[in-house]
């Protein structure tokens, strides 16, 4: 099953306030992004927000990949995470997809050329392990090093909506200055 998981559990220090409950589009980012990752075929969404309610690290203070390990604990084998931090609210259902779609093709784990998030990640028993002696045995935080651990593949080939430039879906809001105009 294809799931998605968005990366809600940052500490929001250059935004001031907790970015996933800000407001875009009339919602919280969290509740946003989650409607994108379901928009691009995601049957399930996680919430990695370690806040009551939500999926919580089961390894403390290893960053996003924390998130993911969480997740990839409560998925079967053979089920698939596309990966979505919070903070990238113009992110496409269409690039969103196009990824996922080249990582089952290739069957391995793939993330956009040049980007590191969002990702794709095929639950597989391996997959599970070296992520867990990751961030375990080698202490290792960094979401590229562990994608390239596990070879994922690069995907250049994405797709946007139109009236979307593919500029505008890498956006990444990281301070008040970053927030996007909703018009």
């Amino acid at each position: 099953m294809l799931n998605g998981l968005v990366l809600a559990g940052g500490q929001s220090r250059r935004m001031g306030q907790d970015k996933a409950l800000m407001r875009y589009q009339g919602k919280p980012l969290f509740e946003h992004a989650a409607a994108l990752l379901n928009e691009a075929g995601c049957k399930q969404v996680l919430i990695s927000r370690n806040q009551p309610g939500y999926l919580t690290d089961i390894i403390a203070d290893a960053g996003p990949l924390a998130g993911v390990h969480a997740a990839l604990d409560v998925l079967s084998v053979g089920d698939e995470l596309v990966v979505l931090p919070v903070d990238m609210p113009q992110m496409t259902p269409a690039l969103l997809r196009s990824l996922w779609q080249f990582g089952r093709d290739q069957q391995k784990a793939c993330f956009v050329a040049t980007r590191i998030l969002p990702f794709y990640l095929p639950v597989t028993h391996q997959v599970k392990s070296e992520l867990h002696t990751f961030l375990t045995a080698q202490k290792e935080r960094k979401v590229v090093r562990f994608l390239n651990a596990i070879h994922a593949a690069t995907f250049s080939g994405y797709v946007n909506e139109p009236g979307n430039s593919g500029d505008a879906a890498w956006l990444n809001v990281n301070s008040p200055e970053d927030w996007p105009d909703e018009t």
